[in-house]
């Protein structure tokens, strides 16, 4: 099966990595990515269950109607890390202190995902539904939050200028303020 071959030829990988590679339709669940480099790669309508990526480099990737879940991204290699992801489902992923300054979460599921003393600034989560995600300590300057729904965060503990909301949901940083609107 064509899917097995990519998955062994991944998984054997010592040094090298994949440059400019598109992988459709494949199933990467609890596949050991550890210390594999994936530079402009794209993973179209990919499984990404519970895989490892100790010390992986994922340089300018993108995810396509992918499902990405209990991934710890915090283990990634720091350098050049820029994610996209487009009509994805995201779920219990930790970006906990990570720099992910103009990485793209676009019309996704980013559910139960935490980015705790993250830097946002610059990303976009527009049409993003992102309930249960934690925000905490995290620089949401510039951030787009257009046609986001179910997201909660504290003005007074993430830094939110110039950051772009719709006007329905702009209301929901006031949340915590424990304050009336009329």
């Amino acid at each position: 099966m064509v899917e097995e071959k990519i998955i062994e030829k991944v998984n054997s990988l010592e040094e090298d990595g994949f440059l400019e590679c598109t992988f459709e339709g494949c199933d990467f669940s609890n596949a050991d990515f550890s210390k594999k480099r994936f530079l402009n790669c794209k993973f179209f309508r990919c499984n990404w269950t519970a895989t490892k990526v100790e010390n992986t480099r994922l340089q300018e990737v993108s995810f396509v109607e992918s499902k990405v879940m209990g991934v710890d991204f915090t283990l990634c290699d720091p350098a050049f890390l820029r994610l996209f992801f487009e009509k994805c489902l995201l779920r219990g992923c930790n970006f906990t202190e990570m720099k992910l300054q103009g990485s793209k979460f676009i019309t996704s599921d980013v559910k139960e995902c935490h980015f705790v003393q993250s830097d946002l600034k610059k990303a976009s989560f527009r049409g993003s539904n992102l309930e249960g995600t934690a925000f905490h300590h995290t620089n949401l300057v510039e951030v787009d939050f257009v046609e986001a729904i179910y997201y909660a965060i504290d003005p007074l503990n993430n830094p939110l200028k110039s950051a772009k909301f719709s006007k329905l949901e702009a209301l929901a940083p006031l949340q915590g303020l424990e304050i009336t609107l009329e």
